[in-house]
């Protein structure tokens, strides 16, 4: 099966951001480290994983890339993935990502208008996790 590129707009809003904290889950709940994941065609890549990390990882593959905004009203860029440890080094698959604004104390009410949302899984996989009907549902 093909896999398809990253949506450009996607491609161009990861270029904007400077480092991503990486989300791993483990025994002891979540773990988060800044990281400087590296985009290459369809996936990321992060070399050089703590051990932490690679332990989460090896008992749970999901995990979440958040680029912090750069300023206090601006996105930050949350993308969930998959993630195979290879050799001490981590390959991503992003499965979905979301632009989302960020609130501040002073919003009375959601200021979503301007976030986006990206379905990046192939469709065989979202309706393995769930996210979408199977046949003859």
């Amino acid at each position: 099966m093909n896999v398809p590129e990253l949506p450009a707009e996607l491609v161009d809003l990861i270029g904007r951001y400077e480092f991503a904290f990486l989300v791993s889950i483990g025994d002891l709940g979540p773990h988060t480290t800044p990281q400087h994941p590296t985009l290459t065609g369809r996936s990321f890549t992060i070399t050089a994983p703590g051990p932490v990390t690679c332990r989460n990882i090896t008992a749970n593959p999901a995990v979440t890339l958040l680029w912090p905004p750069s300023t206090s009203d601006g996105h930050a860029l949350i993308i969930d993935g998959h993630a195979t440890l290879r050799d001490y080094t981590l390959e991503i698959a992003p499965t979905l990502a979301v632009l989302h604004h960020t609130a501040t104390s002073t919003a009375t009410s959601r200021r979503c208008a301007d976030c986006r949302r990206f379905n990046l899984a192939p469709p065989a996989q979202l309706s393995r996790i769930g996210q979408l009907p199977r046949a003859g549902s």
